[in-house]
C-alpha cells in the first residue's frame, strides 16, 4: 500500500529508484525513515551513510540528499556532511 501523499512536489514515478538504488540510495530504507515524503516535496531528507563508486573510486560519506528541479526535471542532489573536527 502506497502511504505517498498524492499532494508532493514531485510525483514518485519520476524518481528513478532502480538508478538510485545502483548508488546504495534505498527506498526501503528512506521508507522506514520517513524520508520518502521529504524528499518528493523536495525537502532535505535526514543524514544517511552512502557508499558510492566513482571512476573506480570508493566514496563513504554521509550525505543529505534533496530533489531539485532543474529545467522541469528533478535532480538528486547529494549534500555531503562535514564530519565534526
Amino acid at each position: 500500500m502506497d502511504t505517498i501523499s498524492n499532494h508532493t512536489k514531485i510525483q514518485e514515478s519520476a524518481v528513478n529508484w532502480t538508478d538510485l538504488e545502483e548508488i546504495g540510495i534505498s527506498k526501503s530504507e528512506l521508507e522506514r525513515n520517513g524520508d520518502v515524503e521529504r524528499l518528493l516535496n523536495g525537502e532535505p531528507v535526514n543524514v544517511i551513510s552512502l557508499h558510492l563508486t566513482l571512476l573506480g573510486i570508493d566514496i563513504v560519506m554521509d550525505a543529505s540528499l534533496q530533489i531539485v528541479d532543474e529545467n522541469n526535471v528533478p535532480i538528486l542532489e547529494i549534500c555531503g556532511i562535514k564530519p565534526e573536527q
